[in-house]
């Protein structure tokens, strides 16, 4: 990206194809922030987490609450 932006936040999760394959998920951000899940519940309430995460992201937030510059 050429215009300045850089990423800080990754999802990745691995979703086998078979149903009765266990899912895995990591959520990881340059702050520091890093967590893990195994199995569909904790799956998705990591992704709902990982989407929440940049409203009190250090990286993407001043203390005043505002977007960082």
């Amino acid at each position: 990206m050429g215009d300045g932006r850089r990423p800080t936040g990754w999802l990745h999760i691995v979703a086998p194809p078979s149903y009765s394959a266990i899912p895995s998920a990591r959520s990881w951000c340059a702050c520091g922030y890093d967590r893990t899940a195994i199995g569909r519940a904790g799956v998705l309430a990591l992704i709902e987490a990982h989407t929440e995460h940049p409203e009190h992201c250090p990286l993407l937030y001043t203390a005043e609450g505002s977007k960082a510059a």
